[in-house]
């Protein structure tokens, strides 16, 4: 007698990618840049998903996953896939890849993965991101996916930091800003630093409530996008819900320094 198996899904390969880039995107930050070309494998990915990289640290072989940056369109035109990475205490890889990775380093790369992602629609959508920290990284390519989706969609993000300085990708949310046509819109939190016109404090629902109240408050928001620190992530989630907001229009995701396991034993940063 035999038994028959059902052949098992087979497990994502890493792949050896060149370094491209690294740019510096804050203070203690960089982005990375990974050259792919046309690789169908890596340019046809979701807007919020992320790859896990490999690398020996301190002869110890590390697997620690980042979000990309960048929307699909951009990594298609460019053959380029980024990621951000702070040097935060308490990570493995993070200190690494903002300190001492160098263009033209091969590290070992698996294709995009996640369920924090974009999906298509038909029609206009008002997306807002509430987001922490690094946390800005899967959110900045879904806000730029959303403004390319459809020409009336709009995005708002409110965007918590200790510092201007310590701003992950502050540049590069300006300059989407700048070119939106006035359809995104992003709102700094501050929380150790006073400069004039930024709000300083914490994130909260008076802010939030502010932010929106001129574009239809929260019962007009489409899709929220919530991601950073597990605290700041459960206090908007939970308030959201108090609020009577439906659990299929909030996307969560968490992000701390040393991050949750994936399927693949490899952590988030």
């Amino acid at each position: 007698m035999s038994l028959l198996r059902r052949p098992s899904k087979p497990h994502p390969l890493f792949r050896p990618l060149v370094v491209a880039e690294v740019d510096p995107v804050a203070e203690h930050a960089v982005s990375i840049g990974f050259d792919v070309g046309t690789m169908p494998v890596f340019v046809d990915y979701r807007a919020g998903q992320y790859v896990t990289l490999r690398a020996l640290v301190g002869g110890e072989d590390v697997r620690q996953s980042y979000s990309i940056w960048v929307p699909p369109s951009r990594a298609r035109s460019e053959g380029v896939i980024r990621i951000a990475a702070a040097a935060v205490q308490g990570g493995r890889m993070s200190p690494w890849l903002a300190t001492e990775v160098e263009v033209g380093e091969i590290m070992g790369v698996l294709p995009p993965l996640g369920e924090f992602v974009l999906d298509e629609v038909d029609g206009p959508r008002h997306h807002v991101g509430v987001v922490g920290g690094s946390g800005i990284t899967p959110v900045l390519a879904i806000a730029a996916a959303a403004l390319e989706q459809h020409p009336e969609s709009t995005v708002d993000l409110i965007v918590a930091n200790r510092t201007r300085d310590s701003t992950v990708l502050g540049r590069e949310l300006d300059l989407l800003e700048a070119v939106s046509d006035g359809r995104l819109r992003v709102e700094h939190v501050l929380s150790r630093e006073r400069v004039p016109g930024v709000r300083r404090g914490r994130i909260d629902a008076l802010v939030i409530r502010d932010v929106l109240d001129d574009v239809g408050g929260i019962e007009g928001v489409d899709d929220w996008w919530l991601c950073g620190p597990e605290g700041l992530i459960a206090d908007v989630e939970s308030w959201l819900g108090g609020q009577g907001i439906a659990a299929g229009r909030i996307h969560r995701e968490r992000f701390t320094s040393t991050g949750p396991v994936d399927p693949l034993k490899a952590q988030r940063s």
